[in-house]
């Protein structure tokens, strides 16, 4: 439950506070693009910025054990997002894909790691 409403936090906004937690103690600098009027249609939820580089992240609904045992498919990628993230990788932009921020956690120090080889990248736990 969000302390501030009382909504409470659907998974794929959980995965997107972790990766936003994750990007901003890394020291990048974080835009969370709002969807709807005024925006481009496909556009990644996230924009992060550090030391000249930019990167592009889409938050997916994570898979999940349904109550009948099953496990649900996840979050797909719509036809929108898929013609935005190729116009952006067809600008040598790096996009990102997650349904999990641990996971996106340990891609994040690889990616800095090729960036800035080096430079002692910090790890949360």
């Amino acid at each position: 439950m969000n302390p501030f409403t009382s909504k409470p936090v659907t998974p794929e906004k959980a995965v997107q506070n972790g990766v936003v937690s994750a990007l901003r103690f890394h020291n990048w600098m974080v835009q969370r693009n709002q969807q709807g009027i005024g925006n481009t249609k496909g556009r990644p939820d996230i924009e992060a910025y550090k030391k000249g580089f930019a990167l592009f992240i889409e938050i997916k609904k994570p898979k999940h054990r349904m109550e009948n045992g099953k496990m649900s498919p996840g979050g797909k990628l719509s036809d929108d997002q898929q013609k935005y993230i190729a116009k952006l990788r067809a600008q040598d932009m790096i996009v990102v894909v997650t349904d999990d921020a641990e996971k996106f956690l340990d891609g994040l120090e690889e990616l800095q790691e090729q960036l800035w080889p080096g430079k002692n990248i910090r790890r949360l736990c």
